[in-house]
């Protein structure tokens, strides 16, 4: 609908098949965040795998676990293409680690995060139904978080594969940043401008970055703001996508070791705005005026 023109502004520029912000589920248990032991990793595969083999037996039986060092990553795809994604996610944490300084092929994940990929969109309805009680129309992936650290992500196989592999990476930056460090959850800008960043370098397409960097800058310059709700919604509107990659990676090439700074504070538990202006160096405003003048506005 985007490509045919369809789509109104606000929705335009979104990923095909995002949902809304991540959420986490269940109470927040601290004590699984951390380093765990070898045995507590162990015990949180078993308790993974088992919740993969009720997935075999409730939504689709042609399930085929491929395990990564990060991923348990289960599929009813052709066994070359699940080698390739799975492959793929890890080569995503790999960039994530370095980002984050996360040395020595360390694991964030409680046991592993568990991935779920179906060949048909309606194996993947019903596994949201079915599994996590979730309506999932109209996305093609959704990350859960719960509070006992778990990551279960899922999705269908979209036709088009450019497509899929971005919505993969996007969902599977989300799962990254509950795990990371401590529980506290990064607010919906940083999380969904992160998350479309490493996509857009994992998975790049010839002409997109520039294009929707154009689309992100010319919205800009009608509406004279980056949107009134863009760093309080849970949800951002199709638009502000590509604004919050722009200005994640404005603040990523000002300063990564004070972006990761930025993104530490909020998971030791400081607001937000207090990271910024701390960790990062710069209050909201300065942020905001020096990534417009970057752009030319």
């Amino acid at each position: 609908r985007r490509d045919q023109g369809k789509e109104e502004a606000a929705n335009k520029g979104a990923p095909p098949g995002i949902a809304s912000g991540p959420e986490v589920v269940g109470k927040v248990d601290e004590s699984t965040w951390g380093k765990l032991t070898p045995e507590q990793q162990t015990a949180a595969i078993d308790e993974l795998k088992k919740f993969g083999e009720e997935t075999r037996a409730k939504v689709n039986g042609n399930l085929v676990l491929n395990e990564t060092k990060y991923f348990l990553f289960y599929s009813d795809l052709k066994p070359a293409e699940a080698t390739q994604w799975a492959s793929m996610l890890d080569r995503m944490y790999g960039k994530l680690a370095g980002l984050f300084g996360i040395k020595g092929g360390e694991n964030i994940f409680r046991g592993k995060a568990a991935v779920f990929v179906f060949a048909k969109e309606q194996d993947y309805q019903n596994f949201q139904k079915t599994m996590h009680e979730t309506d999932a129309a109209g996305t093609a992936g959704l990350c859960h978080c719960f509070g006992n650290g778990d990551v279960h992500i899922g999705f269908f196989r979209q036709p088009n594969e450019m497509d899929f592999a971005a919505v993969l990476v996007h969902e599977s930056v989300h799962g990254f940043l509950h795990r990371y460090k401590k529980p506290p959850t990064i607010p919906t800008w940083v999380n969904e401008g992160l998350a479309e960043t490493i996509a857009s370098e994992l998975v790049p397409q010839k002409g997109k970055r520039q294009e929707y960097r154009q689309f992100a800058i010319s919205q800009l310059r009608e509406r004279g703001t980056l949107g009134s709700d863009f760093f309080t919604a849970d949800r951002l509107e199709g638009w502000q996508y590509p604004v919050a990659q722009l200005l994640t990676e404005f603040m990523i090439k000002q300063d990564k070791k004070r972006y990761v700074a930025f993104i530490d504070g909020i998971k030791d538990g400081m607001k937000w705005e207090d990271a910024l202006t701390q960790k990062y160096g710069a209050p909201k405003e300065k942020v905001v005026a020096a990534f417009a003048s970057s752009i030319g506005i």
